[in-house]
């Protein structure tokens, strides 16, 4: 009897544990404003997991965009990128999909460093990561929402579609929040806050043709 008092007893201790390490999902749709004006909807899914404080969310493990080309709505395009690092910007350049991603932490399908920026297009139907200076010049701020983080306001948890305006507003909240300092996530910049290459392939280990892995 006492054997089975202390299995349940352990279990019990045990439980909240596990809880904290339970995958949260966070499912919502984003209004994307194109650089010419246009607007497409992008869905999005957060992985969030790994071991956290009770009352917080867990760290992102993966996230996952979905979104149309904006000519062709029947056209659909899919990317996924892990860890902490976030999604900048989406846009389109004759009829082919860019994306800026913020490198994070944790990232364990990239070998940018953390902090620069991972460029990908499509080339040949596949996904490819390139020089940030291949992107084109017309794309010149972020347009995507990314202020997450356990202890902040999440507006995924209220709304199932930020429209752009609200995108935009996060976005200058960022940028009142980081006053004083370069920013690299509110604005789109060639040097990091340390002064260093933004891009990705500016570092002689990660100079090679990659994609969405």
């Amino acid at each position: 009897m006492k054997s089975i008092v202390h299995g349940c007893l352990s279990v019990s201790l045990l439980l909240p544990a596990l809880a904290g390490c339970t995958p949260n999902t966070f499912e919502w749709k984003e209004e994307i404003l194109l650089h010419d004006g246009r607007k497409i909807i992008a869905e999005r899914k957060d992985v969030a997991g790994g071991w956290t404080e009770p009352g917080q969310s867990g760290s992102t493990q993966k996230r996952t965009i979905n979104f149309s080309d904006p000519d062709d709505p029947k056209k659909k395009y899919t990317h996924q990128i892990t860890g902490s690092s976030n999604y900048l910007l989406l846009d389109f350049d004759n009829g082919v999909p860019w994306l800026i991603v913020s490198v994070g932490p944790f990232s364990v399908d990239t070998d940018c460093p953390i902090g620069s920026y991972e460029t990908f297009t499509q080339v040949n139907g596949v996904w490819r990561s390139v020089s940030y200076s291949a992107l084109p010049k017309e794309f010149n701020k972020p347009n995507m929402a990314t202020d997450y983080g356990p202890d902040s306001p999440d507006l995924r948890r209220s709304k199932k579609l930020l429209s752009a305006e609200q995108i935009k507003e996060i976005i200058e909240a960022k940028k009142r929040k980081a006053a004083g300092s370069y920013g690299t996530t509110w604005r789109l910049v060639q040097k990091n806050d340390h002064g260093r290459p933004i891009d990705c392939q500016a570092y002689p280990a990660v100079k090679k043709e990659g994609g969405n892995k």
